[in-house]
């Protein structure tokens, strides 16, 4: 076993036996007694024999499984294993009397029978220290005898000095050791043992240590507990124990007996201490961005090495030395570890110590990847987040020397946007990394003493540097165009409870991150559209209570108010300076769904639950077909929330209905028109030459729903929407179908409707088999339901779709697409194009699904469109949670991969590639992924709120899950 713990494992090595040859049985006797034949060690002086060794303890009870020698041939008068033993037990485990069982053992009549025994004790009760080194262990063929816890006295003089030999205690020259040995040999062989009793011995060598291990063990009384704390108390029968036995002992208190095993539980004082205040957090993890408190089960931090903590960062900070140092190829390697770990890792003490003993080197040599060789580019710009994580923020020398002296080597370009978003999350949040402070300035605050004065100073240092932190962040969001701005809109709005801003204040002076956004968001009308939409549910979602979440100075929900007026005031200004229709856009998008919520409002209140849907349809058509209602046709287009790239006009009644069910979602077809920008360019124009372009109408089908919170769906399909935008960042498009979902209110939205089929209908529905395939294929291909649904559309017209392009920009080193693998059709009887669309869909949202832990998975929410893809819905359960018990971790069933020709057929290994690759493709960007669930932990979503400490841990281990 190996060390554990600091305590190494318990090791017998080379181990040898000799036998004497006086101890063979006679010819004679063999001969009197043909059974001795059957024992091989009465017959030859070299028969095979293993050893049993175990530990047991003072009362000869048996500690942990025996380990054997393995099979070993023997020659000569002597039986010599070396082999080495690794006992499963460490020695910090054993104690004072534990002692080594050698139990020979030979095989008769297919039987393992006992040989001879020999016991040596583990430590030496004259010094009390381990043994170590090499011992010569008489072995008895009776009894293994009694166990010698002193001095062994079985060596002789020569042994002994053979054994401090080899033990290192005399020096070695080789030239005169090859000389002496064989003599020394001759002559051990020649000197009697001084334990005649033994006729055999066992040389076994224990680990060597470089200082005596010295025999320690602590006893702790474990705290007496008053009858009123102990559970079911309250059964008792007080008055049984007063009248009827008045002259008896009244228990009031339980006696248990002392134990020799340490439990940081039962220590008095941390008991005392958490039992008051409900949370044991140890001396000097304030202050430290992630790391707010540890758990009782953690023991204090030692004073020395606490003191080495500081000595460490504090001595030495400017030197020409800690300016020049550089890793030697060991802690480059051990850098690269260290910078590889998510953002959620609690860095270790040694590691802090190394991350900032190095941070002139990564900070001079960051615009340089070519001098950084401790990992990947990727992971050298991952320092900066981690080095502000390896030192105390309440020390203000660390504080000044990082803000001052090392952040000034870094600009914005040289950090990626997860470390970005890792800086405006809670970990750097100046209320968390002042926590400490603030409590003890509310404990001095009645003495008068002048430490107040000293921790107010510290605590506006730290609100200063922070704030310069979340303005640095901010400066790299800044180089972000507004599309790639767009992914992360969803978690930048939730970064808003973490500005600082003062109760009832109504500026945003000193919030970097909403004057950025609302800038931003005003000169650009798509990403307005999203921030009104996200901050407005954030707004009444606080308004509404919040879900419960505890609301602080840390978590600030107020802010949303402030940030939504300042917007709609910022905007209306915009548009009229500029002449921009944005702000009458907004007005109406706002009229559009208080009307689609009365619309449905109207309809619950005028049917009953049970009534027949095709009355609430006839009704919807109606409504929508009268002129009056103004949903027919709209008086001014505009954009349609869900997707402000579509501008509507109107409707189609027809094509609208109301789903089955008692919440009364709508569907609704509008009318869209497809040429708007072209035409709105050209309207100058045509009022000068007296032309003008009739407007192309398309066709958008969407989902109203009230009652059902959408935010959770709405995280989802924005995750996915990201994880496809890195995949074609890498030339890798997986033809995913990330439809578009917008919470309109905490408890409605809208849910775009794309035409599918769900694939219990389509393994249920029966298709005419007209397909131009030959018998043997229709035979054999026809039997799956996935694949006479994709033959039945091969026969309409599909075009190709055109590549597309990542917001993100493509990477040098992305695959390129001629040597992307292909599925195979010809032998299917499918369009290429389809079954390419069906394998690449499948494995990216298998390993898609697998990463977020979507559960609830079934026939009915897993959906197929008619150009191939395959897709998933319903995201109510995800991070792991199921209403079934053991779900699988990932969603494949066989009729999926019966769609693809089958777990024989080439696009089955195709689909397994496509996995492989999506899946070390997210793997790199793991951080990002991490940083943005970091920034969702305050956000009213049920399966984050059920556990948020975890959240980000439950992705962690999918991401992270094994090495690449």
């Amino acid at each position: 076993m190996s060390s554990q713990g600091g305590s190494q494992a318990i090791v017998a090595n080379d181990s040898g036996l000799s036998q004497l040859s006086s101890t063979n049985t006679a010819t004679s006797a063999k001969y009197k007694n043909p059974d001795l034949f059957q024992v091989l060690s009465q017959i030859s002086a070299s028969s095979d024999l293993f050893v049993k060794v175990e530990v047991l303890d003072g009362n000869n009870n048996r500690i942990v499984p025996p380990v054997h020698t393995p099979y070993k041939q023997f020659s000569g008068n002597k039986r010599v294993w070396d082999s080495v033993l690794k006992l499963p037990i460490n020695y910090s485990q054993v104690d004072y009397n534990a002692y080594l069982s050698f139990e020979l053992l030979e095989i008769v009549q297919t039987k393992p029978t006992r040989f001879a025994e020999g016991r040596l004790s583990l430590f030496n009760h004259e010094n009390g220290t381990l043994r170590k080194g090499t011992y010569k262990v008489p072995i008895y063929t009776g009894s293994g005898g009694e166990v010698n816890y002193k001095d062994e006295n079985c060596t002789t003089a020569l042994e002994r000095k053979l054994i401090n030999y080899e033990n290192g205690a005399l020096k070695k020259e080789p030239w005169l050791d090859t000389i002496s040995m064989p003599i020394v040999d001759k002559l051990k062989r020649q000197e009697a043992s001084p334990n005649a009793e033994a006729p055999y011995h066992l040389f076994v060598e224990l680990p060597n240590f470089s200082l005596p291990i010295v025999f320690s063990d602590i006893t702790y009384e474990l705290p007496s507990l008053a009858i009123d704390t102990l559970p079911h108390a309250d059964y008792l029968d007080k008055t049984q124990l007063g009248t009827e036995s008045a002259g008896a002992m009244v228990l009031t208190s339980v006696d248990l007996a002392p134990r020799k095993l340490y439990d940081p539980d039962f220590d008095l004082s941390t008991l005392h201490n958490f039992n008051s205040t409900g949370e044991a957090s140890v001396p000097g993890s304030a202050g430290v961005p992630g790391q707010t408190g540890v758990s009782v089960r953690s023991a204090p931090l030692d004073p020395i090495e606490k003191k080495f903590n500081i000595l460490s960062t504090s001595i030495n900070n400017n030197s020409l030395l800690d300016k020049e140092v550089k890793p030697s190829p060991q802690d480059r390697d051990e850098l690269g570890k260290i910078l590889r770990k998510p953002s959620s890792a609690v860095l270790a003490d040694n590691e802090k110590r190394m991350l900032w003993k190095y941070r002139y080197y990564f900070s001079k040599n960051s615009g340089d990847d070519t001098q950084i060789q401790a990992g990947p580019s990727q992971s050298q710009r991952q320092f900066l987040t981690k080095f502000f994580k390896c030192f105390n923020w309440e020390n203000e020398s660390e504080l000044d020397h990082a803000l001052k002296e090392i952040l000034p080597f870094w600009s914005v370009e040289k950090i990626d946007m997860g470390d970005a978003l890792e800086l405006l999350s809670n970990q750097f949040n100046p209320y968390n990394l002042t926590a400490a402070l603030r409590r003890r300035l509310v404990d001095t605050s009645g003495t008068g003493r002048d430490v107040n004065t000293a921790e107010e100073q510290k605590i506006d240092k730290i609100f200063k540097y922070a704030m310069k932190l979340r303005e640095f962040a901010v400066d790299r969001l800044k180089l972000a165009s507004a599309d790639e701005l767009l992914l992360y809109l969803l978690q930048l709005v939730q970064a808003l409870k973490y500005e600082v801003i003062e109760e009832g204040q109504t500026s945003l002076e000193k919030a970097p991150l909403a004057k950025f956004l609302i800038q931003r968001s005003v000169e650009n009308g798509i990403l307005g559209n999203f921030f009104y939409w996200y901050v407005k549910v954030e707004n009444e979602d606080q308004l509404n209570g919040g879900g419960n979440i505890p609301q602080s100075k840390a978590v600030n929900g107020a802010i949303y108010g402030v940030v939504l007026n300042t917007y709609i005031e910022k905007l209306r200004e915009f548009c009229h300076k500029t002449k921009s229709p944005q702000y009458k856009y907004l007005k109406r998008q706002i009229a559009f769904i208080k009307k689609l919520t009365g619309l449905v409002e109207k309809i619950r209140t005028t049917f009953k639950r049970n009534e027949a849907t095709a009355k609430k349809v006839q009704f919807l058509r109606e409504y929508l077909a009268d002129p009056s209602n103004e949903m027919l046709n709209f008086p001014d287009p505009f954009p349609l929330p869900l997707d402000p790239s579509v501008i509507i006009c109107g409707c189609h009644p027809d094509e609208s209905s109301v789903f089955k069910s008692s919440l009364a979602p709508l569907k609704i077809t509008f009318k869209t028109i497809t040429n708007f920008k072209e035409r709105s360019s050209s309207s100058h124009s045509s009022q000068i030459f007296g032309g003008s372009k009739k407007h192309k109408h398309g066709k958008y089908s969407l989902m109203f729903k009230i009652g059902d919170d959408l935010r959770q769906d709405q995280l989802v399909i924005q995750i996915i929407n990201l994880m496809d935008q890195l995949l074609k960042n890498e030339n890798l498009d997986l033809k995913l179908t990330p439809y578009k979902i917008l919470a309109t209110s905490p408890i409605a939205g809208l849910i775009q409707f794309v035409p599918n089929e769900t694939l219990d209908a389509v393994l249920s529905a029966t298709y005419d088999n007209t397909t131009s395939t030959s018998a043997a294929q229709a035979g054999a291909n026809t039997a799956n339901g996935i694949l006479r649904y994709l033959q039945l559309h091969s026969r309409m017209l599909h075009h190709e779709e055109p590549e597309s392009q990542s917001v993100l920009g493509k990477k040098k080193n992305s695959i390129p697409s001629q040597e992307q693998e292909h599925a195979v059709s010809s032998d299917l009887g499918v369009s290429p194009i389809l079954m390419d669309n069906y394998v690449k869909s499948c494995a990216g949202y298998c390993v898609i699904t697998y990463l977020l832990g979507v559960g609830d998975r079934h026939l009915d929410n897993l959906l197929l469109s008619p150009n191939g893809k395959f897709w998933h819905a319903d995201f109510g359960y995800i991070l792991g949670r199921d209403p079934k018990p053991f779900p699988p971790l990932m969603k494949l069933p066989i009729q999926v991969i019966d769609g693809m020709g089958g777990m024989t057929h080439e696009n089955f290994n195709i689909f397994k590639n496509y996995c492989f690759i999506t899946y070390t493709t997210l793997r790199r960007n793991s951080n990002l992924i991490l940083n943005l669930f970091q920034l969702m932990l305050n956000a009213n979503i049920p399966d984050i709120q059920i556990d948020p400490k975890r959240v980000v841990e439950k992705v962690e281990e999918k991401t992270l899950s094994s090495t690449v």
